[in-house]
């Protein structure tokens, strides 16, 4: 009777390994046969064959046609396009260093605005409240003011004699009137734009639509993002340039981490960083670095972009930084994926290596120092072809094994 050693499943633990175990059988159920009928099959066929083997794996028992014998896995073409398991060889590579060190979450600069009035007015009415989800160009704001007012009609004004003399036609009134007219319409919109006006609310006071000029406008979101500050009420007299809405984009934020000149000096704007907030690991990239350090912490601040992640993180949270520098005595190493190692029977890390296509054999390596997403290795020779996405299928194909072993 051939034996099999039972495979550990320490790398995953008793409960999961047994759901995937679960998980795995009932895909191959189907055209099995039972474990009665196959010992009633092999005790009808004894006669024929008193030295056949009961315990050899009946075709497709593995899964999709696969076994699983001495730590090598046997796959089919459609299992391997199932389980997605990719084949990478092996190449060193130069592994960045990672420098930590503390950071702060700020504003995106670029994709946060505030929202001021360019006169005195006073609040007529509140469109948008804090905490708000406002696109660019909506409504936040109406106001009143009385420079707006006195704009608002003399536009008017301009431009009934503008449109008096486009009827009219240069063959009527002169050069100097024609250009005269055109000259005072255009600068009473733009009076009116400079005021805060948009093209909607000047367009309706040249077409009439607003029959009095009561000097009310409306300021619109400058940009798209989630109102942040809304420092005011109705009635309040407002003074040109008081900021009424703060407006930014918090899926795309910044950190800004201070660095050491020492530090500093290898990094380069460009290169890969990660930021932990909360715990999880975010990706991110260096944009830009200062070139004047901090007079209070003798540092120089290094900004980042950081990835959205989806979730909503807020300025002045203090977070761990972690940027990758070039070091000058940094030399080539074989690196893996976190993906390509799993633990064997006795805990040691391992990868599948690709004995040929289909056949995939559990090799123990050493795993050195983590860098960024990659792991260094040793133990292999550059150019060994290994499972690189989808060992962790692999594992369980061995474990399933050992554990039909055991239960038997």
């Amino acid at each position: 009777m051939t034996r099999f050693r039972a495979v550990s499943l320490s790398m995953i633990g008793w409960g999961a390994a047994i759901l995937i175990i679960t998980a795995l059988t009932s895909l191959d159920a189907a055209g099995q046969l039972t474990r009665d009928e196959r010992d009633h099959a092999d005790s009808h066929e004894a006669g024929h064959d008193d030295h056949q083997d009961h315990d050899e794996p009946v075709s497709g028992q593995a899964g999709y046609g696969e076994k699983a014998e001495g730590g090598v896995v046997e796959l089919s073409p459609e299992s391997i396009q199932a389980a997605d398991i990719h084949v990478t060889a092996l190449k060193s590579e130069l592994l960045p260093e990672f420098i930590s060190a503390p950071g702060e979450i700020q504003l995106n600069q670029y994709r946060s605005a505030e929202v001021t009035p360019l006169i005195d007015a006073v609040v007529v009415k509140r469109h948008a409240r804090l905490g708000d989800k406002v696109k660019a160009g909506q409504p936040l704001i109406t106001l009143a003011s009385i420079e707006v007012a006195a704009a608002q009609g003399e536009l008017r004004i301009v431009a009934n004699e503008w449109q008096r003399m486009r009827r009219l036609g240069r063959g009527v009134v002169s050069a100097k009137r024609f250009v005269q007219a055109r000259v005072a319409y255009e600068q009473g919109r733009l009076k009116l734009s400079a005021y805060g006006l948009d093209n909607k609310q000047i367009n309706a006071v040249v077409t009439g639509r607003i029959k009095v000029a009561l000097g009310r406008f409306q300021l619109n979101a400058p940009v798209s993002g989630t109102v942040l500050r809304d420092d005011f009420h109705v009635g309040q007299h407002i003074k040109a340039g008081y900021s009424l809405f703060l407006i930014a984009d918090e899926h795309r934020f910044w950190v800004q981490a201070n660095l050491t000149p020492l530090q500093a000096d290898h990094i380069e704007v460009g290169v890969p960083a990660q930021v932990s907030i909360g715990g999880y690991w975010n990706e991110g990239m260096v944009i830009q670095k200062h070139h004047i350090l901090n007079e209070q912490t003798r540092t120089i601040p290094v900004r980042i972009a950081v990835t959205p992640d989806g979730k909503h993180h807020h300025a002045g949270e203090f977070v761990q930084v972690a940027i990758a520098a070039q070091m000058d005595n940094a030399k080539p190493t074989l690196a893996v994926p976190e993906s390509a190692l799993v633990q064997d029977e006795e805990g040691n890390w391992t990868v599948f290596v690709e004995l040929k296509p289909g056949h995939f054999k559990q090799t123990r390596i050493h795993r050195g120092t983590t860098r960024g997403k990659k792991i260094a290795i040793s133990g292999l020779a550059e150019g060994t072809p290994v499972v690189t996405e989808g060992a962790f299928y692999l594992g369980a194909e061995l474990a399933k094994r050992g554990f039909e072993i055991l239960s038997r």
